[in-house]
């Protein structure tokens, strides 16, 4: 971002200073062009006076120099006096837009750029009194032979220019960027910004971010707790029952029942692993999902039938109804949502309930006929093992972080989910893609 800056303020500085010149440039030449038109004028009429008191037009020549041209044309046309030139090889000049403008105004006055010497004629003529055109001209540097002739100045300036512009943007973005690097300082130490220390404006976001990391600490610490006890709870019964089982005082069914419990605890530690992987994985992964063309029917239908036998057991009914529903997504994380979905609805159902799969205007709904969630409990049933009754929660094998990964994955992909509940009745979840 430092360097960014500088290269900012750098190529600003250059470009204002470009722009300076060649504005500067154009005023000064529109200044020299009318300072010029003016002199000439001034020149021509003060000559006219003179005229009618000359007895031959070979006079004017004590009016010329270098620099300076005149010439009398007769009102044909047919050059009388020319200072500069032999007026017996020169041409008919009443096809010169100055002699035009002259015979029919009084004066007349024309530029005429010369490619070669890269400079400009400027012509003013006056008619006299007995009918002859009167014409005076000088040359003068045009803008490019201007620009030219101060190139090296105006190189010289550049240079310096740039030595200065950079020297400053770099001051300048030091200055500027000084009071941010207190930032991680701040952040790391848990220090309240001052206002002589930090810009005012950022001192709000300061906090902001302060709060948000405190809260991420918070919620990390909790999730680190509910973790370990999550996975002490079966590791307790898992160890219990090993060691009846090793000392000897388990034997026989006892022996094989607690076997079986150790298995159905086991089974409950990897469903909770999985689960924290895949949290674990969509926090780390903030990238935008795949843009796969998910088919809602097709990923309901694929979960029912994964899902069968686990609701068979209690009796269960799942029915999927609705219209192919094509969206972009993760394939993968979706179906992860209506999987979890439906397995929720199995495991709080009441035996021989039903579950009810709908797809409609890009909206997953998934009802059921079991307990149901208290009115109070509904907007935290997303939270990290949040549970709204945690014994029973736990006995159905919940972990307490499948409606948390479903909000993770629609926040994913923009989706609203909106939870209907009433208690004893059933519960339906709408998730509008």
């Amino acid at each position: 971002m430092e360097r960014k800056i500088v290269l900012n303020l750098f190529y600003m500085g250059i470009s204002t200073a470009i722009v300076g010149i060649i504005i500067s440039t154009i005023v000064y030449y529109n200044y020299f062009k009318r300072e010029v038109e003016e002199n000439l004028a001034h020149e021509g009429h003060i000559m006219a006076q003179c005229y009618d008191k000359m007895s031959s037009p070979d006079e004017l020549q004590r009016f010329a120099d270098e620099d300076f041209r005149i010439t009398l044309i007769h009102k044909g046309g047919t050059v009388l006096y020319e200072s500069d030139a032999d007026v017996i090889s020169m041409q008919n000049h009443l096809d010169r837009p100055e002699i035009k403008e002259a015979l029919a105004n009084g004066t007349g006055h024309d530029t005429r750029y010369s490619d070669t010497l890269g400079s400009e004629d400027y012509y003013y003529a006056i008619k006299l009194d007995d009918g002859n055109i009167l014409r005076v001209s000088i040359q003068a540097d045009s803008i490019v032979a201007l620009f030219g002739r101060s190139i090296f100045i105006i190189m010289g300036v550049l240079i310096a220019i740039i030595a200065v512009s950079l020297f400053v943007s770099v001051k300048l973005t030091d200055h500027l960027i000084a009071p941010l690097k207190h930032i991680p300082e701040l952040l790391e130490t848990n220090q309240s910004p001052q206002k002589g220390v930090l810009y005012e404006e950022i001192i709000p976001l300061i906090e902001e971010i302060k709060k948000v990391k405190n809260s991420q600490e918070q919620m990390r610490q909790e999730f680190t707790a509910n973790v370990s006890h999550e996975l002490k709870t079966p590791l307790t019964s898992i160890s219990g029952y090993a060691e009846l089982i090793e000392t000897g005082m388990a034997q026989g069914e006892d022996s094989v029942r607690f076997a079986e419990k150790i298995r159905i605890e086991s089974a409950r530690m990897l469903v909770l692993i999985s689960d924290i992987i895949r949290l674990s994985e969509l926090d780390a992964s903030p990238e935008k999902p795949h843009e796969d063309l998910v088919d809602l029917v097709s990923v309901a239908e694929e979960c029912k039938e994964r899902l069968t036998q686990q609701a068979e057991q209690r009796g269960i009914r799942i029915t999927v109804t609705g219209q192919s529903e094509p969206i972009v997504g993760s394939l993968s994380e979706i179906t992860v949502l209506v999987y979890n979905l439906i397995d929720n609805a199995i495991k709080y159902n009441r035996e021989n309930g039903n579950i009810d799969v709908e797809i409609l205007d890009k909206t997953v709904v998934v009802s059921d006929t079991g307990i149901g969630i208290p009115k109070d409990s509904i907007p935290r049933i997303f939270e990290r093992f949040y549970r709204a009754d945690k014994s029973r929660s736990r006995a159905k094998g919940g972990t307490g972080l499948g409606l948390s990964i479903v909000k993770h994955i629609a926040d994913r992909h923009n989706a609203k989910i909106d939870v209907e509940s009433m208690l004893n009745v059933g519960t339906k979840i709408m998730v509008k893609f």
